[in-house]
């Protein structure tokens, strides 16, 4: 069993996300509740941007459906580093300055407190958390095989189908897994050429070294039934977010290599550069 709760001194987590989707909430296309919501979180997030986004609704038996304005919003800090978004059916936390799994757990039980003295309390759909990791190593990596010094052998086991001397350019892979009671893990591997897998449209992220790396994707979730409902509440979200923070954990260093461990702690790999 590998240590679940490490803090590396230079992690390769690019993009931290913490989702609650939920039944529509008519109160959150209220301009008042929005604002409302704003005020109660500008010491964390203050700057506060609307979006107007257009969104498919029926009309009703036999009338075809039509585009309509959905109001939405998304509170930033002043870094840009973390934002909560506010939709009719869904929050969503994301960081790309991730501290620990503790703080993200509280950024969100108190935006589910903040919604709920709104007078939102929706019923739950799905509760989410995803970790999306570039590693990169001042390597050449001239073909997917030169990651297995990094990368755990059952990630890369496809590579033992390659026939002898001829390189291997791409890989991406994907895995689903059932946690029971409603809650999944899918874990999305790729060795990338170059670039980044985080884009984001309203954060910033710190500077990294450009070239290739490999990104591991795990998006860890519990889906609800609406009959009978669970409407929202911050003790349930935080039990969620922690039941499935386990198994990402776990999936996570069983991908790594002891190599990848002492890049992360910024320990010096024998007969390598250290980051």
């Amino acid at each position: 069993m590998h240590p679940d709760r490490e803090h590396f001194a230079v992690p390769p987590v690019a993009l931290v996300t913490a989702e609650l989707r939920f039944t529509d909430s008519p109160r959150l296309r209220q301009q008042d509740t929005l604002d409302a919501i704003a005020i109660a979180c500008e010491h964390r997030f203050p700057i506060a941007e609307p979006i107007t986004g257009m969104a498919v609704e029926p009309t009703g038996l036999g009338a075809a459906p039509q585009l309509v304005a959905r109001q939405s919003v998304v509170l930033r800090n002043a870094e840009s580093t973390e934002a909560l978004t506010l939709t009719s059916n869904s929050l969503t936390y994301e960081t790309t300055a991730y501290r620990d799994f503790d703080d993200l757990v509280g950024v969100v039980n108190d935006a589910c407190r903040t919604l709920i003295t709104a007078g939102v309390a929706p019923a739950l759909t799905r509760v989410g958390l995803r970790y999306i990791n570039e590693v990169r190593v001042r390597e050449p990596m001239s073909e997917v095989r030169a990651w297995s010094d990094w990368i755990a052998p059952g990630v890369l086991g496809t590579l033992s189908v390659a026939p002898e001397g001829v390189p291997v350019r791409a890989l991406q892979a994907a895995v689903s897994f059932d946690l029971g009671n409603g809650g999944g893990l899918q874990i999305g591997y790729a060795a990338v050429p170059q670039g980044s897998v985080v884009n984001h449209r309203f954060l910033k992220r710190p500077p990294f070294e450009p070239g290739p790396f490999f990104g591991m994707d795990f998006d860890g979730f519990c889906e609800f039934s609406v009959d009978p409902a669970k409407f929202l509440d911050p003790d349930l979200v935080a039990r969620v977010l922690r039941g499935v923070h386990g198994p990402i954990s776990e999936a996570f260093q069983r991908s790594l290599t002891d190599n990848s461990r002492s890049l992360f702690r910024a320990v010096p790999v024998p007969g390598r550069h250290s980051r």
